[in-house]
């Protein structure tokens, strides 16, 4: 996917989509897979990793409120994307519309704990 189409698409998608806009136009590294992906799958998931983020204490932009929006989409299946900025250090999870018209949700989680966790010997 274009970089300019998929910025001007973030633009809709709230705070979490806005942080990831940034990232993207400041030229942070991005993907979208071409494979779609069960929605349900993902919301289970991801369902599960914002419980768990949020029990370790690691900042996050969206992610309650991406996993709403995932399970609310009425989607069967979605695509995949990611977004990292270095400053912040952040990744940013995408989730778009099969035909690629639209970001069903967003999500970022700081990278910043993984810093601190890799001491000496990590």
């Amino acid at each position: 996917m274009d970089r300019s189409a998929l910025a001007d698409l973030l633009s809709d998608a709230g705070e979490a989509g806005a942080a990831c806009r940034r990232a993207l136009v400041s030229g942070g590294d991005y993907e979208v897979w071409p494979t779609p992906v069960s929605t349900r799958d993902l919301v289970g998931i991801y369902r599960r990793r914002e419980r768990l983020s949020r029990r370790r204490g690691v900042s996050s932009i969206g992610f309650a409120d991406a996993v709403v929006r995932l399970d609310a989409c009425g989607l069967e299946v979605v695509l995949v994307g990611y977004v990292k900025s270095v400053t912040p250090a952040y990744h940013f999870q995408i989730f778009l519309s099969a035909d690629t018209l639209r970001v069903v949700a967003c999500l970022g989680i700081s990278q910043e704990h993984k810093a601190r966790s890799a001491g000496p010997g990590s």
